[in-house]
């Protein structure tokens, strides 16, 4: 964006026709497959300089994404060993909902705060809170410590995956920027891929805590590159930045924070404690009030929501971020329990339930660059979304058929992950594409902004639930099965560690194995079935012409 301009707080974050956002490798490299070249704008000396220098500053941008995605993948293989060493294994989920909770809010503020302080120092907040966190991960010793840690790590992640796309745009022309984004989404695919197996190796080896403290070296490092080699474009308004403040919607993401942590620690501690638990009953009653007061906050008071109505309440963009929503929330649970099952009932070790995870790794990296190539082709995203989610939706019930199997579970899991997240991937994409088809130039960072925004909401509530799906079959099968006090003591120690399950005798260790099994096979349905509702919202969606 040239200096020249002056910038306001109603300007969109990015210049050009198609902005895009990143929360994982399906960042898309599609953004040029819809997009129109604009007339040409006087740039300043300072952008010119910028663009000349961006080449230098790539590895400088990457290091921030390849930290982002290694630790997801690091997260999802070794958080059972994690609530284990903790004996909190029944809180594990939260290891992963709590990351997700923060970033989700935090995402669409970063990028009004990047434009008034500047994106520079934005990323190097995001940078070091995402390093306290890893250092609070890595030191604490309650679940309770790991948990606040995670939620300071999202605050760090989501700004780390915002500014680093927003300065994509500032910097590099359009007709450069699919180049360039897959540069990154490479840097992203070879973090999600390695997170898994340096996960699963760091648990065998020297201990789960180091898989967090490295990355607090590697923070230090980005720190001082972007400190010292990255130098983007100043910008200038004629807004003073108390004036600018005042208009970012704090109070909106704190609801949301309050009205999603209510609902999840509700469901939780009633699947752990009571469902009739005073705790219990207040938590998931004060959802509604919550949510209410966030949706009079986006709707008759925030001056500029991040979540406005005219957007979330449009048929087809709600169409499509009720499709974020649920795909999201189906995809990330799937990679969140797999490892589960592996260690579990194939009594894997930690790093081949890691390598477990490269197949659907990479297939969804695949599937967002295939979804991008054939959206260029067509020019149509309506029905390749369709198919797509469809084809998805249908190849994961192997996944959810694997616990049954005697053997080749994990072969059927392995091939499964595979046919699934590809076109999961490009459905992604697609929907990339239908929610900036259907919004004006004005609407586009906005609405951008809030896919990402459903999606990582969709991680959490997903992970969440599966999880209270898994430890609620659990106890009923144990029940049904043993004596109930018996198989209450049991429910609570497994809760804790899964390592008191290899210490039981072996016919009562069989039958627990055999209910941990039905517990995790109902969490893979229930993982099918958020792909199926994603599926079903694609309907409602509204076919435009792509911009050749």
């Amino acid at each position: 964006m040239s200096t020249e301009e002056t910038a306001t707080e109603r300007s969109p974050l990015l210049k050009e026709p198609h902005p895009q956002h990143g929360s994982s490798p399906d960042a898309n490299t599609t953004t040029q497959s819809a997009s129109t070249e604009q007339p040409s704008e006087p740039e300043s000396p300072e952008i010119l300089r910028a663009r000349k220098n961006v080449k230098q500053m790539l590895p400088v941008l990457g290091l921030g994404l390849f930290l982002t995605f290694l630790d997801q993948t690091v997260v999802a293989a070794i958080n059972g060993d994690i609530g284990s060493d903790l004996n909190a294994l029944g809180s594990a989920s939260w290891i992963a909902t709590a990351y997700f909770l923060t970033m989700t809010c935090c995402q669409p503020l970063y990028g009004k705060l990047s434009d008034v302080f500047g994106r520079k120092p934005c990323l190097l907040f995001a940078l070091t809170m995402f390093g306290i966190g890893n250092l609070g991960c890595g030191l604490t010793g309650t679940m309770a410590g790991l948990i606040a840690a995670r939620a300071i790590q999202g605050v760090g992640g989501g700004g780390m995956l915002i500014v680093v796309t927003v300065l994509l745009s500032d910097l590099i022309p359009l007709r450069d920027r699919g180049t360039y984004q897959g540069y990154l989404n490479l840097i992203g695919a070879i973090g999600s891929t390695s997170g898994g197996p340096i996960g699963g190796l760091f648990v065998q080896t020297i201990g789960w805590r180091w898989a967090f403290l490295i990355q607090v070296l590697l923070c230090l490092i980005a720190i001082l590159a972007v400190s010292f080699f990255l130098h983007p474009p100043s910008r200038k308004t004629d807004i003073s930045w108390r004036e600018q403040l005042k208009r970012i919607d704090f109070l909106g993401a704190l609801l949301l924070i309050l009205t999603v942590f209510a609902i999840l620690f509700g469901l939780d501690r009633g699947s752990n404690v009571s469902w009739r638990s005073p705790v219990t009953i207040i938590s998931l009653c004060a959802t509604v009030p919550f949510i209410l007061s966030f949706l009079w906050v986006e709707t008759r008071f925030a001056s500029e929501p991040f979540t406005p109505g005219h957007i979330i309440f449009d048929k087809a963009l709600c169409a499509c971020y009720l499709q974020n929503f649920f795909g999201y929330a189906g995809f990330t649970a799937f990679i969140f329990y797999i490892p589960f099952f592996f260690q579990v009932v194939l009594e894997m070790t930690p790093a081949q339930a890691g390598i477990g995870l490269i197949p659907a790794a990479v297939s969804a990296v695949v599937g967002t660059l295939l979804g991008g190539i054939i959206l260029k082709r067509i020019g149509k995203f309506y029905w390749l979304a369709l198919i797509a989610s469809l084809v998805g939706t249908i190849t994961a019930v192997p996944i959810a058929i694997a616990p049954s199997l005697p053997r080749g579970s994990a072969i059927t899991i392995y091939v499964a992950s595979v046919v699934t997240f590809v076109p999961q991937g490009m459905t992604i994409t697609a929907s990339l594409i239908a929610i900036i088809s259907n919004v004006s130039s004005a609407d586009q960072a906005v609405a951008t902004a809030c896919s990402f925004l459903f999606r990582s909401l969709g991680a959490a509530v997903g992970v969440s639930l599966v999880g209270l799906i898994n430890q609620q079959v659990l106890s009923t099968k144990l029940r049904a099965r043993l004596d109930p006090d018996r198989a209450d003591e049991i429910v609570k120690k497994v809760s804790r560690s899964l390592d008191f399950i290899k210490d039981l005798p072996p016919d009562l260790r069989t039958v627990v194995e055999g209910c941990y099994r039905d517990g995790i096979q109902s969490g893979f349905i229930m993982c099918v079935a958020l792909l199926a509702v994603g599926t079903l919202s694609i309907v409602w969606w509204r076919e435009k012409k792509m911009s050749k």
